[in-house]
């Protein structure tokens, strides 16, 4: 039985996973830009500035933990599901790993809904025969 949707719905959110990330590195980046900080400087006072650069660090943590988490544990669950060689092993763990991501952080909803989605798909989705 092919696993088609399952699989593609697993690699999009393994790809919101890699936003995630990005979105983590450029948020720990601009705590560290000498540009950005003469942006804060220039217009708000000092407790807002430092402020801002602890939520930019707190974010920064709260996008890479989750994103790299769904990112290694949903390539997985695609080799599991390719070939259809173990789907209930690979549902089971696509529903664990969007449990961890939507514990972890709440920005991580968005490909926890994706790996979800896939997880109750590989456990529901019976062989034709």
């Amino acid at each position: 039985m092919k696993r088609t949707v399952e699989i593609v719905l697993s690699v999009l959110g393994v790809i919101t996973s890699l936003v995630m990330v990005g979105t983590g590195v450029v948020f720990l980046y601009l705590k560290n830009n000498e540009a950005f900080l003469q942006y804060l400087d220039s217009g708000w006072t000092a407790s807002q500035n430092a402020y801002t650069l602890e939520q930019l660090g707190q974010a920064g943590t709260m996008f890479i933990l989750p994103g790299i988490i769904g990112v290694v544990l949903g390539v997985c669950a695609v080799m599991m599901l390719k070939g259809n060689r173990s789907p209930k092993l690979a549902g089971w763990g696509l529903i664990i790993i969007s449990v961890i991501i939507s514990i972890v952080s709440v920005i991580g909803m968005i490909p926890a809904l994706f790996f979800i989605i896939a997880g109750i798909m590989a456990l529901v989705r019976k062989a034709k025969g």
